[in-house]
């Protein structure tokens, strides 16, 4: 007879994993958050991008700011919309300021770049409760009212 093969899950194991997917679209960008200039930009402007035939247009905030003796725009988190003028954090790479990004929650969580992310968050908490330690579990009451 084969052996039954059975997984269990912590919820301490749960929790860590769940962070190290929630930590992974920074892991792009650590570079830049950690070791990156920091300056301010402007909001110049707002734009209107289509990706294909299909899709429809998505709305970014242009964010203009100067890198030591250029200045450079770049696109703001996708359908968010910054007021004219307003000011906002940049952290961009001194070598190359065309790598540059904005260090917020729409701008790392909201982007296209959030989809893989997303879907191993779902992959896992689905087989986290599949497989999860079922001895921690408390068992339920039998129905009262249950005819014998």
């Amino acid at each position: 007879m084969p052996k039954e093969i059975s997984f269990k899950i912590s919820r301490l194991q749960f929790w860590a994993v769940t962070l190290l997917i929630l930590l992974f679209p920074l892991s792009s960008k650590y570079k830049l958050i950690l070791w990156g200039e920091k300056t301010q930009g402007a909001v110049v402007d707002h734009k209107k991008v289509g990706f294909g035939r299909l899709s429809e247009y998505d709305t970014y905030s242009v964010i203009q700011f100067n890198a030591d003796d250029r200045t450079i725009r770049m696109y703001g988190p996708e359908n968010t919309k910054y007021e004219l003028g307003d000011s906002i954090t940049v952290y961009y790479n001194k070598n190359n300021p065309q790598n540059c990004m904005i260090f917020s929650f729409a701008y790392i969580y909201t982007g296209r770049s959030a989809i893989i992310p997303f879907v191993l968050l779902l992959l896992w908490i689905a087989f986290y409760t599949a497989f999860k330690d079922k001895q921690n579990v408390k068992p339920t009451s039998p129905n009262k009212h249950q005819i014998t």
